[in-house]
């Protein structure tokens, strides 16, 4: 992505009062996709600026925390099988993609968000290496499992080959036999879920949990994980007669969980308040 279309999301996202970004590299998108309408006589500079292009992750990090400071809250991607980039990986693994996500973390990322998996024990090994690795970087940044619902059978194994990322046996087993019913699987689905998240939950942690769905524009799914798993307080009522600006975020409790920033140095990391918007 080019550096003019990156000014204009980031300015409309500070407009609009959106302060938490999720910066990733994605796709390299087509040269055409993102050409800039210059006008007669515009300078070769000015052109050369506008078409700077952030090839890796770490160069939007760096950018947004340059020009906007502390604004932005920036979270980042981290993969707990290793990253895949092509369609047959080679060293699949989270050790050799430790440095880049240090580096995006000392360049200003604020959060990180897990690539899905399907297998609790790889995804909790992988957090407690963060927690304990020497570099003391990710000891109270926000790490964030990222959760695929299952919408059906031939998607969940599509999606998971892209991904390279393992089908436990015992799921694959459970959902072998009704493969061809959808809705089964669906239900099936939520249920497997629920049980990795009630997995996680049960690990004690002195950090926040939240979870990460990717909904792929399916949402039903996810809204029964919700209820199923009481992830939706229901809104308490001094909440509700409570100015909303009043509240600063400075001590808020989800599901028993208290975060107070002031709690950890320099009280970071902590996800942005968006600001008072003008009338």
């Amino acid at each position: 992505m080019k550096r003019k279309a990156v000014d204009e999301a980031l300015e409309e996202a500070k407009i609009i009062g959106v302060r938490n970004i999720l910066a990733l590299r994605g796709d390299p998108p087509r040269d055409d996709e993102y050409r800039l309408d210059t006008k007669d006589g515009q300078e070769e500079k000015e052109v050369e600026q506008n078409n700077e292009k952030f090839v890796w992750a770490i160069d939007l990090v760096r950018y947004i925390r340059r020009k906007y400071g502390d604004f932005f809250c920036i979270g980042v991607a981290t993969y707990p099988e290793g990253h895949a980039d092509e369609s047959h990986p080679v060293e699949q693994s989270y050790e050799r993609d430790l440095p880049y996500l240090i580096e995006k973390v000392e360049a200003g990322a604020e959060f990180l968000i897990t690539q899905f998996f399907f297998d609790v024990n790889t995804y909790l090994r992988f957090e407690k290496m963060l927690r304990e690795h020497e570099s003391g970087v990710f000891q109270y940044i926000p790490i964030i499992p990222g959760l695929l619902p299952i919408q059906n059978y031939p998607l969940l194994r599509r999606t998971a080959k892209l991904a390279h990322c393992r089908i436990p046996s015992g799921l694959l087993e459970m959902l072998e036999p009704i493969k061809a019913d959808d809705e089964h699987v669906k239900t099936k689905g939520v249920d497997a879920l629920c049980d990795m998240i009630r997995e996680i939950q049960a690990i004690k942690s002195d950090k926040p949990r939240g979870f990460h769905f990717y909904t792929l524009n399916l949402e039903k799914v996810v809204g029964l994980i919700l209820e199923n798993c009481g992830l939706i307080p229901p809104l308490r009522p001094y909440l509700c007669d409570q100015d909303p600006s009043a509240i600063d975020g400075s001590a808020m409790e989800l599901n028993g969980i208290r975060d107070t920033s002031s709690d950890r140095p320099n009280g970071l990391p902590q996800l942005r308040k968006p600001p008072d918007l003008p009338t």
